[in-house]
């Protein structure tokens, strides 16, 4: 269905950009999110990114679906937005920033699914971005291997690592919390 509105926006019709836009707009938050962690943030990087795709979109190949090319280009910009924030943030600032884990007032074994989801969510952001991110992808996004390669251009094996490294440090993360609650 994207190439049909692919075409559509190629050949002048600029309004059908925002079926697009609707249709990928999730993913590409949640992706944003899995990397900066911020809100704001993630918002201005995804509608930079729906920028980004909507002035590239000609040399979209097709070669993969479209909201793994999209994908792409917000990991992109969520990594620069990184480098550029941590340049500049000194070291005195670093120490600044809230790090301290999430208290949960349920208890792990009662908790409905979107409140796991909420718990998960609140885990990723104590994650490195790479780890998030391949989480994200893999979990909640549903993407394969190939896809994630694709997205993060990661390789297949650093991908296989960081999930593994992203699965041990959230299970750390939750059991932390979870201990903090008992």
């Amino acid at each position: 269905m994207d190439e049909i509105y692919i075409d559509k926006v190629l050949n002048g019709e600029q309004d059908a950009y925002g079926y697009l836009i609707r249709q990928h707009k999730t993913i590409a938050m949640r992706t944003a999110m899995s990397i900066v962690k911020n809100e704001t943030e993630a918002k201005d990087i995804v509608q930079n990114s729906f920028i980004q795709a909507y002035e590239s979109l000609r040399s979209f190949k097709g070669e993969s679906k479209f909201s793994t090319w999209l994908c792409r280009i917000v990991v992109n910009k969520s990594f620069r937005f990184i480098q550029n924030k941590a340049r500049k943030i000194n070291f005195e600032q670093k120490q600044l920033i809230d790090n301290t884990p999430y208290v949960y007032n349920e208890g792990l074994l009662n908790l409905k699914r979107q409140d796991l989801n909420k718990l998960l969510k609140k885990g990723l952001k104590l994650l490195a971005p790479n780890e998030a991110l391949c989480l994200q992808l893999f979990y909640l996004e549903e993407y394969h291997l190939d896809e994630i390669e694709k997205i993060t251009n990661f390789s297949k094996s650093n991908i296989k690592v960081l999930l593994f490294r992203g699965r041990k440090n959230l299970y750390h993360h939750l059991i932390k919390s979870y201990n903090k609650i008992k």
